[in-house]
């Protein structure tokens, strides 16, 4: 994938430069100060559609290619055409706190016995070297049996990752399927007419 973007410097007004099929960037981070340009709408698009957390080659004007990462990304809420980009300028030497998308790999057993897979978390917070930062941690579900669930405390281990999202967090689980769950509800409305029963009972025996 391509990620090199050209940034441009900005000329006439935001709505006539989106009309041209550029969006507003705003470059900050590294030290330098903040910079408004525009990129390419649909290089960015590309971008973000297949990695929102790649390492960019991002070339500013004047300033040569620096290291960036997506930030921020604002959309038209209907079209989910950008309107606005966020990127943070790096230090290649220097950590970053960012996150990493989840991949399940495998189908688990359970899945295949007619459990439902529930999925809670989506990202991983972590702390690494940008040369470290993969686009997605994969992570094999294929063991897991219904009524397993997944915790960040049962992920394998990343080497130059250290993980910030507490290790009790619930990632995914494997739960039973609804028709397991009919005799709990069957079992509970069979012990309450019993009881509506002796109610009656005991009102007759009353008179």
């Amino acid at each position: 994938m391509n990620t090199t973007v050209r940034l441009t410097e900005r000329s006439g007004s935001t709505s006539s430069q989106r009309r041209k099929g550029f969006v507003p960037v705003v470059v900050y981070g590294a030290g330098s100060d903040t910079q408004s340009f525009t990129a390419d709408a649909k290089a960015l698009t590309e971008i973000i559609g297949k990695n929102p957390r790649a390492i960019l080659k991002v070339e500013l004007p004047g300033s040569g290619i620096k290291n960036a990462v997506i930030a921020e990304v604002q959309r038209q809420p209907l079209s989910r055409k950008l309107l606005h980009v966020d990127l943070h300028q790096i230090d290649m030497k220097a950590e970053l706190v960012t996150k990493v998308a989840f991949h399940f790999t495998g189908d688990p057993v359970g899945v295949k016995d007619g459990g439902i897979q529930q999925v809670e978390l989506y990202e991983l917070d972590i702390r690494t070297l940008p040369d470290k930062l993969t686009a997605t941690f994969d992570v094999d579900i294929s063991s897991l049996n219904i009524g397993d669930q997944l915790l960040v405390s049962d992920l394998p281990k990343h080497e130059g990752w250290e993980v910030l999202t507490p290790e009790d967090t619930l990632i995914l689980r494997i739960a039973p399927p609804a028709a397991l769950e009919e005799p709990a509800d069957s079992e509970t409305a069979e012990t309450a007419e019993p009881s509506a029963a002796a109610d009656a009972d005991e009102g007759k025996t009353e008179e």
